[in-house]
């Protein structure tokens, strides 16, 4: 029988790409992790990651032990906090618009396993947030910031698109393609850099809807880079032409012992 603190490390292994961030999701150390890893690919008879100095890279065997033991384990551990009578806790949080769901949720996954008892409220408002997952020109007053990544900007296109095949794009080729715009963010379409007259396709409300748009064919769009991750609709290229700029995302957290918690745990 697989013990459930063990599938909790593997859940986090597999989510955060490392055994010592894994530890620190689940408050423990990286040799508890790596240890518990190991033994339950000896009981499975098979390796679940591919070490290297990059991270982990899950093998089959792990996606498909992922899919089945993900819902278990969050199940289990919040059956655990209220068998304990554990009090529950409401984290608020807000995602920016310009910020993928997708790529906080695995982390948000962590956190409640992490806590049992933790419930998630979502708000449009950053600065009546607990945590708040945006970029650094965003952070609310109030708020400390925690950086994670510099994200450098490209174009959205749909697979199909006739540019789609380039390595990358200039900035006269982008004349006769029409924008879907990000007016939720700051200078989100870069006309500083001296686009070419460019027609509207539409405004989108958030990242998300917009690279369902761009996946649509309904038009081009200036994104981070990292929004093609996990994505086969779409590809986002390179300007060659022009420095498209860089952003800093991370997680800004009230400054409570509760919020600080939370922000440090999915770090």
């Amino acid at each position: 029988m697989i013990e459930l603190n063990t599938l909790r490390y593997f859940t986090s292994a597999f989510e955060t790409g490392t055994f010592s961030q894994a530890a620190r999701a689940n408050g423990v150390s990286q040799p508890t992790v790596s240890a518990a890893i190991q033994k339950l690919e000896e009981k499975l008879r098979a390796p679940l990651f591919q070490r290297s100095k990059s991270g982990l890279t899950p093998t089959p065997l792990a996606r498909r032990l992922y899919h089945d033991a993900e819902r278990s384990v969050t199940h289990l551990s919040s059956l655990e906090a209220r068998l304990r009578a554990e009090p529950q806790k409401t984290a608020r949080v807000h995602c920016a618009p310009d910020i993928l769901i997708s790529s906080i949720a695995p982390g948000l996954s962590s956190l409640r396993r992490s806590f049992g008892a933790l419930i998630f409220s979502f708000t449009d408002i950053p600065q009546d947030s607990d945590i708040a997952f945006l970029s650094d020109t965003c952070v609310p007053q109030g708020h400390d910031f925690i950086p994670l990544a510099d994200e450098p900007f490209g174009i959205a296109l749909a697979v199909n698109h006739v540019l789609a095949d380039r390595a990358g794009l200039r900035l006269a080729e982008l004349g006769d393609h029409a924008m879907i715009h990000r007016p939720y963010c700051p200078n989100a379409d870069r006309m500083e850099l001296g686009f070419p007259q460019i027609s509207a396709a539409a405004q989108a409300m958030n990242d998300t809807q917009l690279l369902d748009l761009v996946a649509a064919g309904l038009g081009i769009a200036f994104v981070p880079q990292s929004h093609s991750k996990g994505r086969d609709d779409i590809i986002v290229l390179p300007l060659l032409d022009a420095d498209a700029g860089t952003r800093k995302v991370g997680i800004s957290h009230r400054k409570s012992a509760f919020a600080k918690e939370l922000a440090e745990r999915l770090i």
